[in-house]
């Protein structure tokens, strides 16, 4: 896989450190409902901001990446997620002759699978697998749509005051409509969309595996979410694509959110 670095600089990021290089592709989170049983409900917005600097202080270069989630169980065992991520990526000093430009794009997604819950009452390890589709676009550049097929196998444990996750993702790429915005082949090739063969990068489909990683600390209906996406690529590529991903956010259990108020009610 080709790599472009950018010049020697400090990556400030203003939640936490996270790269802040354009690519053509970088992980969305990965929603991790772990359900219980039915009639659940639960909701993820998480996010990473970065920016970073050239030695010179001249060109800044600044990432936006959020995901906003929900996953909805209607009956035990089954377990529906959706969700919508989007990306910004801005330079002060644009150089199109690196492929350093602004850069924008947004990903919506959803799925269905299924689970099985074990444990006690208030400790339980939950196996899950979820499958879906999603659609997208990338303006740049380049603009181009994008589709992505995944398979979402997990296992993990969820208590009341810390859950902790590992999902092995596997996610299929591709992407249509086409435009090189006015840029001649021999941009294409030095951008690595087309290949030393010939081969436009939107004729072929990308394999990926994205192991992830998933945190959440607080107290039953509201935590406290860290999680990082490894992006391995799978299949032979020549763009520019991310290794990987970390981000904070906010994780809500609506059912537990009305436990709580139930059990407030009880007490008077």
């Amino acid at each position: 896989m080709k790599q472009r670095l950018l010049a020697t600089s400090v990556c400030i990021a203003a939640i936490f450190i996270t790269g802040c290089s354009r690519y053509y592709y970088k992980p969305n989170g990965v929603n991790v409902p772990l359900f219980t049983e039915g009639g659940q409900f639960h909701l993820n917005i998480n996010g990473s901001v970065s920016s970073e600097s050239d030695a010179n202080g001249t060109n800044t270069n600044t990432m936006n990446v959020f995901d906003f989630q929900g996953s909805v169980s209607p009956i035990n065992h089954l377990g529906v997620i959706a969700g919508y991520s989007s990306y910004n990526y801005t330079t002060t000093v644009p150089n199109f002759n690196a492929g350093n430009v602004n850069a924008t794009a947004g990903l919506a997604e959803a799925g269905v699978g299924g689970y099985y819950a074990l444990g006690g009452q208030k400790v339980k390890m939950v196996v899950d697998f979820y499958g879906g589709w999603g659609v997208g676009k990338i303006q740049s550049d380049i603009n181009a749509n994008v589709n992505r097929l995944f398979f979402q196998p997990g296992i993990g444990m969820r208590s009341p005051w810390f859950d902790v996750a590992f999902n092995p993702r596997v996610v299929n790429l591709g992407f249509t409509n086409f435009d090189a915005n006015g840029h001649d082949n021999l941009y294409l090739q030095n951008q690595g969309l087309i290949d030393a063969t010939g081969v436009r990068f939107d004729t072929r489909r990308y394999t990926f595996f994205e192991p992830c990683f998933t945190m959440r600390a607080g107290y039953k209906f509201a935590k406290v979410q860290f999680q990082y996406v490894f992006s391995v690529p799978m299949s032979a590529m020549s763009w520019n694509a991310s290794p990987g991903r970390l981000s904070m956010g906010f994780y809500f259990g609506l059912e537990d959110l009305l436990d709580v108020v139930r059990e407030g009610n009880a007490k008077k």
